[in-house]
């Protein structure tokens, strides 16, 4: 029963604050006297109460002292622990020697300077709280040293991140309110950068003085599978790392090797089309400027060039269907039919059945964002349409013509 007791008494040992066993082992070792101990108690008192009205708490409540008072007991734990490393006598020593409010002091200074630096590596990342209720969260939770110093490294790394994504940004000549707007990824602007400069010089893209957009990354893509064509190689310039401050160097150099060891292979890969390659990496390792004034990218206009001959660039449904259903009938592609043409479409189909492979063939060559909704659209209508083209009961065509004339672009006959 005794080792029972004990057990459960050192597991709530354990669990307690850290100021709570320096100061059970200050007292338990005679390193702080009673009045030390009196000092210390009237010192929490009147901290507490200072607490509660930081918090905009009212003082007077005794249910807001005592949380108060938890929290202070968690802002000289946690300075506590961090300054002595978790000795007890250190810990005991410093319970002697400074004002207990001075130790509380000190523990809110840590999180204040958490608080002032950034929590992700993105450029333009709003602090979506204020600074007293970051403390406020930090302290409902009894934030322990361990996650303390972790999210302390984290922090520090994100700014890394930003700092060296800067520097680089600055390097090529781009304002940094364009990654502001477009809250970018330190680590992406950084690969992107490293790309640029490592194998887009000399290259296209190489000679831009602003950020690369999508169809920029793209060329510095084509030019590196085009070189290795021709030279079974690809060149790649490093003297620039020479003007990189030396705590990047590492960082850069881990890059490059990634790029050159991840990416560079699968953008050689004539086995695979660059168009796929390029929608693999670029979201997913890389960042570029979106033209936000143009729904469709420079990008898409330069590999949906035939799309857009086809098209126009409409986006009206009717049209699309009607240059759908030319590819499922094997006829000229148009968005506009004449009665006779679409008439003919639908004998063809009759005899030769749907192109399926035929339209999903087509829709390949529209812009990459555009062709799942193109996929859906003519899903839904050839469902519906098949019974009306297939029926060679209706051998004058006209319910198949009517169902048409009000999905697709059928020019009626002038009179």
């Amino acid at each position: 029963m005794t080792s029972a007791k004990n057990t459960q008494s050192i597991a709530a040992y354990d669990n307690a604050p850290f100021f709570e066993k320096a100061f059970r082992h200050a007292v338990q070792h005679s390193l702080i006297d009673q009045t030390r101990i009196d000092e210390i108690i009237n010192e929490a008192a009147t901290g507490s109460i200072q607490i509660a009205e930081y918090f905009e708490e009212s003082s007077h409540l005794r249910k807001n002292l005592e949380v108060s008072m938890k929290r202070m007991v968690s802002l000289v734990s946690l300075y506590l622990e961090d300054t002595t490393s978790g000795e007890l006598d250190k810990a005991a020593q410093l319970l002697k020697e400074k004002p207990f409010r001075a130790l509380s002091r000190g523990g809110s200074q840590m999180l204040k300077v958490l608080y002032s630096m950034p929590e992700d590596d993105h450029f333009g990342s709003p602090r979506l709280d204020s600074e007293r209720e970051f403390l406020k969260r930090c302290l409902s939770k009894s934030m322990s040293v361990a996650k303390y110093r972790q999210t302390f490294k984290d922090c520090e790394q994100f700014k890394r991140n930003v700092d060296f994504a800067t520097l680089l940004v600055k390097r090529i000549g781009t304002p940094i309110n364009q990654l502001n707007e477009h809250h970018a990824s330190a680590e992406q602007v950084i690969r992107t950068s490293l790309l640029s400069l490592a194998y887009g010089t000399k290259k296209a893209g190489g000679n831009k003085t602003s950020f690369l957009d999508e169809a920029s990354l793209f060329e510095i893509f084509t030019s590196i599978r085009k070189e290795y064509g021709f030279l079974g190689d690809v060149t790649c310039r490093t003297r620039f790392i020479d003007e990189v401050p030396v705590e990047f160097h590492d960082y850069a150099m881990n890059v490059l090797s990634s790029i050159k060891n991840d990416d560079v292979p699968k953008i050689i890969n004539q086995s695979v089309t660059l168009e796929s390659v390029f929608s693999d990496l670029k979201d997913r390792r890389y960042f570029y400027l979106h033209d936000q004034l143009n729904e469709v990218s420079r990008f898409d206009k330069m590999f949906a060039a035939d799309w857009f001959a086809l098209t126009g660039g409409t986006e009206d449904d009717s049209l699309l269907l009607t240059l759908l259903l030319c590819a499922a009938a094997g006829v000229a592609q148009k968005t506009t039919l004449k009665v006779s043409e679409a008439r003919k479409a639908v004998f063809s189909i009759r005899e030769n059945g749907l192109l399926q492979n035929e339209v999903l063939n087509l829709i390949k060559k529209a812009p990459h964002d555009e062709m799942e909704q193109l996929r859906s659209l003519w899903g839904d209508f050839i469902e519906e349409a098949t019974p009306f083209l297939l029926d060679h009961s209706d051998e004058k065509l006209n319910e198949v013509m009517t169902y048409l004339a009000d999905h697709c672009n059928i020019q009626k006959p002038q009179k």
